[in-house]
């Protein structure tokens, strides 16, 4: 909605000062701007964003305010580590509820626009059988442009002349209408026949559908009324140009709106409604010179033109966030819950082997260490997914007494980021640590740590599991502590980090998702892990939340 708004807001602000255009010209204009605002949000959810480098520039920079899903927090020298969040966790209740009041209430406006429409079509109205006026009628069709006859009919419950209508549209004169001037029907046909010609009725029906299914959104209405307003001046501006003088059709207005003794009835294109008369009157008076019309063909150019720049502009957006879907284990199979729960062994987790290395002792006397938490998965930098990398990464460690696992490096690995975020999930494992004859002890280990995109689903479902994603009624959190990344000769790169900030304001790297390299990498994640952060909040409660932290390496 952030799109129509502006796009009204700004023809709200344009649109009233061309003075120097028609009436007939800045009908157009609010109809296009109209019909833009009600296309956007629609557009806005089927067309594939489109990211230019200005967009994204000048989403950068705006207010943290205006940027839910931006930039929380930088560092405040050199800014070497952006720290964003990863997306919007869904509103809940909150969501729902104004969902359904939205709907509500455009149901409630549909149906009071379908009520008026029927009362209008049930309108008690006759044929006038009047030649005098019949033939005064066939001349202001004549002379405005208008093809065929529209129904000419009298109706004693209305006080002004109204027209509506599509296929056949009606002219509905009050009773008072048998006994005025031919100076004075000359005018109001004229008038009426005018919204005839130009199609109003069927544009100001259009409206009035947006605006009812638009309800709770001021600008559509605005947007609405002026372009009523100037449906009215234009339709005065084609009587001029058949001959009328100005005068004397304002002195018949006034007359008419005067003589009235009842509204004119809902969702007519009545001739002389009282709101906006004093306005029609001082632009007949004050000498307009455009009262220039709009051809059929400079309507189809700016329509087609309106239609095109709304393509580009619903499918405009800044910067690229990625949108985590949250799913809770609770609602997984039973086949997906026993991998996620805790591993005794390695079976049911991304390990495929824990094997006591050779310089340990002989394998008789020494049961190999187990995985006994299985805290967070092993997963797949873009570029390995991207590229369909599958494989195993193997990884030497000394894990210790308290089952953490300690002067990790690579034995054999896979690249593109793998190998990093094997050892990014295997330093967050809590293990049993071996045994030899029976008795705990530190030793050596290779880890085999297994790739494969099959799998890769399932530890995405265990990573978003992990923490809240930021969204309404969630604080975003602020770095207390921040520790620039070390100056590395040669190096200019960027390393991007899939974090969860635990609840004690401390981040949690889940993996790497953009690679530099393993040594760059390393760098990256040790340069983090040193910082804090007062912790996101929903309410008063602290919560885990979700973000992605870029790491700047310069040389």
């Amino acid at each position: 909605m952030i799109k129509a708004t502006v796009v009204l807001a700004v023809a709200w602000m344009v649109i009233p000062r061309l003075r120097a255009r028609s009436a007939a010209e800045r009908h157009l204009l609010w109809a296009s701007a109209l019909g833009i605002a009600a296309l956007l949000p629609w557009l806005d959810e089927v067309l594939p964003a489109w990211r230019p480098h200005w967009a994204q520039s000048f989403s950068a920079v705006l207010p943290d305010s205006l940027d839910l899903f931006g930039r929380w927090t930088q560092a405040a020298e050199g800014g070497e580590i952006v720290v964003r969040a990863t997306g919007v966790e869904p509103a809940g209740w909150t969501a729902g509820i104004a969902a359904a009041l939205w709907l509500l209430g455009a149901a409630v406006a549909l149906v009071r626009l379908a009520r008026q429409l029927m009362k209008l079509a049930n309108l008690a109205a006759n044929p006038v059988r009047d030649l005098r006026i019949e033939h005064l009628l066939e001349s202001a069709a004549s002379a405005v442009g208008v093809r065929g006859r529209p129904a000419l009919l009298i109706c004693p419950g209305i006080g002004i002349p109204v027209t509506w209508g599509i296929r056949r549209p009606r002219v509905v004169l009050p009773v008072q209408a048998l006994q005025w001037s031919n100076e004075r029907l000359t005018a109001v046909f004229a008038h009426e026949l005018a919204h005839v010609a130009r199609a109003d009725w069927p544009v100001h029906l259009a409206a009035e559908t947006i605006c009812a299914a638009y309800w709770f959104h001021p600008f559509y209405w605005l947007a609405r009324t002026g372009m009523r307003r100037e449906s009215e001046r234009a339709a005065d501006d084609a009587v001029m140009a058949i001959g009328i003088d100005p005068h004397d059709y304002a002195e018949q207005l006034v007359a008419i709106v005067r003589a009235a003794r009842l509204p004119a009835p809902v969702q007519t294109l009545a001739m002389a409604r009282t709101s906006d008369l004093a306005g029609r009157i001082a632009a007949l008076v004050s000498g307009s010179p455009n009262r220039r019309r709009v051809s059929g063909t400079v309507t189809l150019a700016v329509t087609t033109c309106a239609a095109l720049v709304s393509l580009p502009l619903a499918a405009l957006a800044g910067a690229d966030v990625a949108a985590y879907v949250q799913v809770r284990t609770a609602a997984l199979p039973k086949a997906l819950l026993a991998a996620v729960a805790p591993a005794s062994g390695t079976s049911a987790t991304a390990v495929r082997a824990i094997r006591v290395a050779s310089a340990a002792v002989g394998p008789s006397t020494v049961q190999a260490p187990e995985v006994l938490e299985y805290t967070t998965p092993p997963l797949y930098s873009t570029e390995a997914r991207r590229d369909g990398v599958e494989g195993v990464v193997v990884v030497r460690a000394r894990i210790d007494i308290d089952g953490r696992a300690r002067s990790l490096r690579i034995l054999s690995g896979l690249g593109a980021g793998l190998d990093q975020n094997a050892l990014v999930a295997l330093r967050q494992w809590l293990f049993r640590p071996g045994t030899r004859n029976g008795v705990a002890e530190a030793m050596d280990a290779d880890v085999d740590i297994d790739f494969s995109l099959r799998q890769e689903t399932l530890n995405e479902l265990i990573a978003n599991d992990m923490a809240t994603q930021v969204g309404p009624g969630v604080t975003p959190p602020r770095a207390i502590v921040s520790v620039q990344p070390p100056r590395i000769p040669g190096a200019r790169a960027t390393v991007v980090l899939d974090v969860v900030l635990l609840e004690n304001g401390i981040p949690k790297i889940l993996r790497i998702l953009q690679s530099a390299g393993t040594d760059l990498d390393e760098a990256a994640v040790r340069t983090f892990e040193q910082w804090r952060f007062s912790p996101a909040a929903r309410g008063d409660t602290p919560v885990k939340v979700r973000m992605t932290a870029e790491v700047n390496l310069h040389g």
